[in-house]
Order: structure tokens, then C-alpha cells, then sequence
């Protein structure tokens, strides 16, 4: 990536977070989950919240020592082993599946408001996904900049929503005793925690674009802390309004439940700027995060090195038309919220167990660059955090896997198989030509090691 392009700052990186967090968050999730377990989802939000800031310490530590673009990828690979990272390089390749789910999303919405579109759901879809792609290939400081703008519309609506319904809450149909003796199981908890979990971790976009950031050190960890912070208060005032004001014991939209304290121009406001404008912010960050994981991916061999060539504007068309033709053709065939959300949460709460055990690796290989992180942390809480929330991960897998049928099974089966056969045939493809992909990849990061020499002769300075 060129040095004279335009970077972003602290204030868009917290921005670019939030609107990951929130869309996904709120508008998608929330409904499904509050007619699953009722009152109980508020634990669920305190449960998720609390597992997402142990696990983002780990990142946020890695992030202010060693920063890097599609980190998601590259310190799995590059401090713990291949094999690690291999994984995680498959999971990025279903990236695309969120991004449908947000373009589907998108038409329910927009169609609910030009109802004269009604029927014409998929090809809205389509269209956005198009639409973005366009502006995706511009580059990440305008993707982000347009982002940061959308953010604000968008929390204008959740404040009025919340502001407006706190004094329509009927205080009866909200209880603690009702919470914890609804009948609900652990198990069913534990899967609303892993979905409110993954939509809480869609901040952690920022630390996948690291490149494109002015202090990378201070300001991605900064976002990584403060971004799901401000998400989590929202989406708890955001849950007791909803479960204050609703009519009936389910929930369609959020939008159904602001029509019985809106007037029709807030509620129109409210669609627009909420759900809309949420699920166009998560769109942004998660088609940032899902190139710059692929491109660190094939940089490094696991994909053709051929998609990893960037416009000038640093973006790769290749890998950026991987991602938006799957995304189109995952709305093409027509996709389930519930189940996909269910799916990638899990596969997510997977992914996030190598990555809260860096810190144990990053220390012992880089030991002088710790000492300079860009943000002072106690590495025994680290340690701390990293261990409970990798063992929290565990049970969350477990927790969303128990809830999905057979036949998702299968699918994901036959994805990680097709997965296995493709890496073994590439790694048979790289021997033929004097390369091995697995040695290659346990080659250090060039960046890393040049921080680690320079942490390295000032500590010796100062000896």
C-alpha cells in the first residue's frame, strides 16, 4: 500500500467498529434471540459483553505491539503454527455468507418502506451488493469516511428509539425472576451469548486494516476497548426498551415495535436511519475485513499469490470480486438469518480460541517489542483474560453446534473436506515447484522482526 494515501484516525476507526458492532447487533439479532429466550436476553447481552471484552484483550495487547493487516490470519500462522492459520484462512472464506445476510436484511427493510419494490427483494439485494463493491474498489479511507457518516444517522435513531420508548415501558413485563426462571436452558443461553458474542466482535475489523491507519499502535487498540463498550450499553438499553414496549410475547423487526410509541415519521426515520443505515455500516468493516484477511492469505500462498495484486487505490479486485460474487450468489439461493447467524457465530467462537492464545506465543517471540507496546497492559491479566475467555469459546462452539440440525451439519462437513482436499492439492501444487507452503509460512513477518531489532537496540541503549 502506498505511503501517500490518506489514513484514518482514531475517531473513524471507532466509528468503522461501531457500526460493525451494531448492525449485525441489534437489528438482525436481537428479535430472533428475544423470541428464543424472552427476558433472559439481557443476560445473554451482560454474558456476551463480558466474554467479548476478556477475549479482545488478547488483540488488543497483539494489536499495540505488532499491528498488521489481517492479523486474523497472520499472527495464528506466524506465532503459533500453519496449520492454525490454514483455518483460519478457510473461515475467512466464508466472510462473504455475513455480508448476504446483511444485503437480505437490507431489502426486508427497504422494501417495508417502498413497498412498491415488494417482491423485488432479491434484486435489492443484489443491487447493494453491487453498489458497495463499486465503492469498496475506491478504497478503504473513502469506504470508511462514507462510514463514519452513516454511523451518526445511525445512532441519531437508536437515541431517538431509546429516548422515545423508555416512557412506554411497561415495568411489569420486565423482571430478573422471570430471566433466570423462564424455563430456558443453559445450553439455549449459551447459543444467544455466541450469537450476541459474534455480532459484539464485528469491531475487530479494525485491527484487520491496520495499514491504512495513522498510529496503528495507539489507535487500534483504543477502538478494539471502546468500541464494543459503547455497542454493549446500547444494545442493553436497546433490549429493555423492546422487551418493555413489545406487543405480544414475540417480535417481528424492531421497527414493529417502535410503530406502538412512534408517530409514523419517527418510525420512518427510525427504518431508515436504524436498520438501513446499521446494516450498510456492518457491510463496510466486515468487506474491509474479509479482503484484507484474504489478501494477508495469499501474500503467503495459501491462495494464488495472483489475487493479492492491488488497484491503486491498495484495494485487490481479485479477492474483492470473490467476495461480493459469493455474497450475490448466497442471495441468489435464498438464506436463512437465523441459521447462517447460528453457523458463522459458531465457526467464529472457534476462530477466536487461537487468537486468545497469541499473547502467550507473541511474548515469547518478540520479548523487546513488548516492552514498547503502544498502550501499557498487566501481561499477567492479559494471561488471565486470554485463558477465560479461550475456555468460554469452548463451550460457546459447543452451545451454537447443539442448536443446529443435521443437515447443517453436512454442510459444514463437506465445506471443511472441500477445504482439506484444496490445501493438500496446493501444497502438492507449491513441492512441484521447489516451494513449501508450510515452511513458507513459518517464515517471520518482515515487519515484526524489523520492530523486534529496533525494541531490541533500545532496550541495549538503555542497559
Amino acid at each position: 500500500m502506498s505511503d501517500n494515501k490518506k489514513k484514518i484516525g482514531l475517531l473513524a476507526c471507532i466509528a468503522t467498529g461501531i457500526g460493525a458492532i451494531i448492525g449485525s447487533g441489534i437489528f438482525g439479532s436481537l428479535p430472533a434471540e428475544i423470541n428464543e429466550i424472552g427476558d433472559a436476553v439481557v443476560i445473554a447481552f451482560i454474558l456476551a459483553t463480558i466474554y467479548k471484552l476478556a477475549a479482545s484483550f488478547p488483540a488488543v495487547y497483539s494489536s499495540s505491539i505488532i499491528p498488521a493487516s489481517g492479523s486474523f490470519f497472520l499472527m495464528p500462522t506466524k506465532l503459533i503454527h500453519p496449520t492454525v492459520g490454514l483455518y483460519m484462512a478457510v473461515q475467512n472464506l466464508l466472510q462473504p455468507v455475513l455480508i448476504s445476510v446483511f444485503a437480505v436484511l437490507f431489502s426486508d427493510y427497504f422494501c417495508s418502506i417502498f413497498t412498491g419494490l415488494r417482491g423485488h427483494e432479491t434484486a435489492v439485494s443484489v443491487a447493494i451488493l453491487v453498489i458497495y463493491g463499486i465503492m469498496a474498489y475506491m478504497g478503504t479511507y473513502l469506504f470508511a469516511s462514507i462510514n463514519s457518516l452513516i454511523v451518526v444517522v445511525m445512532m441519531i435513531a437508536v437515541a431517538i428509539y431509546i429516548v422515545v420508548g423508555i416512557p412506554h415501558i411497561d415495568a411489569s413485563r420486565l423482571s430478573l425472576a422471570a430471566a433466570f426462571g423462564s424455563g430456558v436452558k443453559v445450553s439455549s443461553i449459551g447459543a444467544a451469548v455466541s450469537v450476541f458474542a459474534s455480532c459484539l466482535s464485528g469491531g475487530t475489523a479494525v485491527s484487520q486494516i491496520a495499514d491504512d491507519v495513522k498510529d496503528p499502535r495507539r489507535d487500534i487498540p483504543l477502538a478494539l476497548i471502546l468500541a464494543p463498550v459503547i455497542v454493549a450499553l446500547i444494545y442493553i438499553f436497546m433490549a429493555v426498551v423492546t422487551l418493555g414496549c413489545m406487543d405480544g410475547s414475540t417480535v417481528t423487526t424492531l421497527a414493529d415495535v417502535a410503530k406502538g410509541f412512534m408517530g409514523s415519521g419517527l418510525v420512518v426515520f427510525f427504518v431508515v436511519g436504524g436498520p438501513l443505515c446499521g446494516v450498510l455500516t456492518s457491510m463496510v468493516p466486515v468487506i474491509m475485513l474479509t479482503c484484507a484477511q484474504i489478501q494477508a492469505a495469499a501474500e503467503c500462498g495459501v491462495f494464488p499469490k495472483a489475487l493479492a495484486k492491488k488497484n491503486k487505490n491498495g484495494v485487490s479486485t481479485g479477492i474483492l470480486i470473490y467476495v461480493m460474487l459469493f455474497a450475490i450468489i448466497c442471495v441468489l439461493t435464498g438464506s436463512s438469518f437465523g441459521v447462517l447467524m447460528t453457523v458463522f457465530s459458531a465457526v467464529n467462537a472457534l476462530s477466536d480460541i487461537p487468537t486468545c492464545i497469541v499473547p502467550f506465543f507473541l511474548k515469547k517471540k518478540y520479548p523487546h517489542a513488548c516492552n514498547y507496546a503502544g498502550i501499557k497492559f498487566n501481561y499477567g491479566m492479559i494471561i488471565v483474560l486470554s485463558v477465560f475467555a479461550a475456555i468460554v469459546a469452548v463451550f460457546l462452539v459447543y452451545s451454537a453446534f447443539k442448536s443446529l440440525g443435521a443437515s447443517v451439519y453436512l454442510i459444514i462437513f463437506g465445506f471443511m473436506a472441500a477445504a482439506v482436499i484444496y490445501f493438500l492439492l496446493r501444497i502438492r501444487y507449491l513441492r512441484g515447484k521447489g516451494i513449501d507452503l508450510i515452511q513458507e509460512l513459518k517464515v517471520p513477518y518482515a515487519d515484526w522482526e524489523a520492530r523486534e531489532a529496533e525494541c531490541k537496540a533500545m532496550d541495549e541503549a538503555q542497559a
